[in-house]
């Protein structure tokens, strides 16, 4: 089990593969456990990590300083090749499933220069934040357990050769804290449930029974039929055998029906929590549960609810550390156009945008800043619909200037003169 609850497994006929024993057994957390028995073997926590990551690796960077967006910026080309093993998207899934595994993401720049060659992750399991003062770390230092390697933190500026980026941790402010924590009994019970099911059906869907003995058996007796009972009952192969006792012992079959084997409803209860705990929509990683239209929009929940805010914090963290060798006032941002999933929600604001123009709420400038387009000459005035007049101004009573100086036409003078005289002109 990953997280150290003590459990025993339970046929239930409401499809509750799995009960847990009210009392919970605290332990100390190891990140290889949510490594080999949360990303390794779960496969709901391995479908959110890379529901997230693939995301994240495919937005389009951009370096933004004073004057707008800065073309060709050397800091793009050295995110576009990081290191000679990897490319922008590798580099990306790399640091971003460190961070959703551990909680932690390290980055180091090589040579430590301001305008560094290289940048490597770097393996959470073997970095250990050391305490400084005012809440910064004095040193992190790395370690595998054949080499050793500190790298120094500057106690005024905060600067090291080290890009550290956690998640909060009340227990520890240095270090971050793994979201696989939160959905910890989720995925224990997710793993639990499968192995349970797995190992019935390996044999024959039957479970253990009861050997009923005269008398009381001695204990070769009882070592004997147990590993009797292994070699010719348990396991795929031995489905349907039938077990051959002497004339003192009975096999009494514990047998369940179909409905006892409904694991169904545990497993996607325990996959809800898991995905609710990354923030990735349930119709993202359970197929029965998605349609096109909720696909559609779980893509969109799952871009504007988990993957851009995550996105954000980064670019403005790693920005701070990375850009200021290269000058004052530069910042990464990303296209928002380049992301396929949100063309939805583009259209709803183009629309919006226009509506609002056209009603004279904004001018075109206001429009076109608003959805990403520059501006143009003579688009800071409102336009209002030509048939529209102050409240409280009878048209009847205006002269023709009176109305032109509204916007009106010769033809919108002719036609609201006719309307407010009950003769329109057809």
């Amino acid at each position: 089990m990953i997280f150290g609850r003590k459990k025993e497994a339970k046929a239930t006929g409401d499809g509750a593969a799995i009960f847990l024993h009210n009392k919970y057994v605290k332990k100390d957390y190891k990140l290889q456990d949510y490594i080999d028995e949360g990303y390794l073997e779960n496969v709901i926590v391995y479908r959110c990590i890379r529901e997230i990551t693939t995301a994240i690796s495919s937005v389009t960077l951009e370096v933004h300083g004073k004057n707008g967006l800065i073309e060709n910026h050397p800091a793009l080309e050295l995110l576009n090749r990081p290191n000679p093993s990897q490319s922008k998207s590798d580099f990306v899934k790399h640091i971003f499933c460190d961070y959703l595994i551990s909680g932690n993401m390290y980055i180091a720049r090589e040579p430590d220069t301001k305008r560094p060659a290289q940048l490597w992750p770097v393996n959470p399991k073997y970095m250990q934040p050391e305490a400084g003062i005012f809440g910064l770390p004095k040193k992190y230092v790395f370690s595998n357990g054949t080499s050793r390697k500190d790298f120094p933190v500057d106690q005024i500026t905060g600067d090291c050769q080290i890009f550290h980026l956690k998640t909060y941790n009340p227990e520890n402010p240095l270090e971050g804290i793994s979201p696989m924590r939160h959905s910890a009994l989720a995925a224990d019970t997710h793993n639990d449930g499968l192995k349970w099911n797995s190992s019935l059906l390996k044999n024959g869907a039957r479970p253990s029974g009861i050997v009923k003995y005269k008398g009381a058996p001695s204990k070769e007796t009882i070592s004997f039929l147990r590993e009797y009972f292994k070699e010719t009952l348990q396991g795929a192969k031995n489905a349907g055998e039938v077990p051959v006792l002497t004339e003192d012992g009975d096999w009494v079959q514990m047998s369940e029906t179909p409905k006892d084997m409904d694991y169904l409803n545990t497993m996607k209860e325990m996959a809800k929590y898991v995905a609710s705990a990354y923030g990735v929509p349930l119709p993202l990683i359970d197929n029965d549960s998605s349609t096109f239209n909720n696909l559609e929009q779980a893509k969109e929940r799952l871009w504007t609810d988990t993957v851009l805010p995550l996105l954000n914090e980064f670019l403005d963290a790693f920005g701070a550390w990375l850009l200021k060798g290269y000058g004052d006032g530069l910042t990464f941002k990303y296209d928002y156009d380049s992301i396929p999933a949100l063309e939805g929600l583009r259209a709803k604001r183009f629309t919006r945008m226009v509506d609002a123009v056209q009603k004279g709420v904004l001018t075109i400038n206001e429009a076109r800043f608003a959805i990403g387009f520059p501006e143009v000459e003579g688009g800071n005035e409102l336009l209002v619909p030509s048939s529209l007049v102050p409240l409280g101004i009878d048209s009847g009573d205006m002269t023709d200037e009176q109305l032109k100086s509204y916007g009106l036409s010769d033809n919108d003078i002719k036609e609201l003169k006719a309307e407010t005289s009950g003769k329109v002109e057809r």
